[in-house]
């Protein structure tokens, strides 16, 4: 196994590879980081050399990392954001805020961006970034372990020791559909809903929890979902064109209804269970000021 000396690197190419990375083009990475052209072009130049590998290809809309570029991205962006943190330094050629990597549904996604904005979070103290809506929990814990992700907000992850767990809510289903149903009263009976098109969010992991809880939905109806998708905003995009049914968590239709013709049906059938929905992190990062602000504002809901 062949060592990389660390003597001689320039830890300034940090920085610059962070930079061709998000902008996938060296001409706008020079003109993020306020240097000229060749200077990336020399900075791309030690980094191949050091690393022995191209590090990006160039390609019809600028450059694309490769495997390891992208590697190097994922541990050279916590070390370039620790160090701008700790120099406090605001300059609008480099990222002077710091970025939260969050993990949740597309649903979550949504309500997450409605409490920090309006809790005056986002912007003023960081910026967010959503990624990774639908993997695994093995995939999720891994994340969470090397740090891609700030905070994993969703079902439970299996227990790991790395990882730290604090409960947010509980999702309280609740059955909806657009306010124009043209069969739909207020309330609706178990007999009708037997025969009514519903769709449903398909999770493809962690569905067993899902799947457990909505059991006794099978004696009434045996069929699956009409229709089913992992994008939850796809679903509720559909009800309002359709006359369907849907179930979703009562926090989210708190906010969805503010703004689209969505209208609560009232039945007696729907489990009494609820589902947990937890936020995970790093338990280095337990003690983080703001990651535990975003907590706390989170479980203000």
């Amino acid at each position: 196994m062949t060592i990389l000396s660390t003597d001689k690197f320039d830890f300034n190419l940090i920085r610059f590879l962070v930079a061709i990375v998000e902008t996938t083009s060296m001409a706008n990475a020079a003109e993020i980081l306020d240097v000229a052209p060749s200077a990336v072009s020399y900075a791309v130049k030690k980094l191949r050399e050091h690393y022995n590998d191209p590090l990006f290809i160039r390609s019809l809309h600028g450059v694309k990392p490769t495997a390891l570029a992208l590697n190097l991205y994922e541990r050279f962006r916590i070390i370039n954001d620790d160090i701008l943190n700790t120099l406090s330094i605001n300059s609008t050629s480099i990222h002077a805020k710091r970025k939260i990597y969050i993990r949740a549904d597309n649903l979550t996604e949504l309500w997450i961006t409605n409490r920090l904005i309006s809790h005056g979070i986002v912007p003023a103290e960081c910026n967010i970034e959503f990624r990774y809506a639908v993997i695994s929990a093995e995939e999720r814990s891994q994340r969470i372990r090397t740090q891609e992700i700030d905070l994993d907000i969703g079902l439970t992850i299996p227990g790991d020791r790395n990882i730290v767990s604090y409960h947010l809510f509980d999702w309280e289903y609740i059955l909806i559909c657009r306010d124009n149903h043209s069969s739909i009263g207020e309330t609706i009976t178990s007999k009708q809903f037997s025969s009514e098109p519903y769709i449903g969010y398909y999770f493809r992991f962690n569905s067993t929890i899902i799947h457990n809880n909505f059991s006794q939905l099978r004696m009434i109806r045996p069929l699956d979902p009409s229709i089913a998708s992992e994008s939850t905003t796809t679903m509720v995009l559909n009800i309002l064109s359709q006359d369907l049914l849907m179930f979703i968590p009562r926090i989210y239709f708190t906010l969805l209804s503010e703004t689209l013709p969505i209208r609560e049906v009232k039945c007696d059938f729907i489990p009494e269970g609820k589902v947990a929905n937890l936020v995970h992190l790093n338990k280095k990062n337990a003690s983080d000021p703001l990651l535990k602000k975003i907590i706390s504002v989170l479980k203000q809901a």
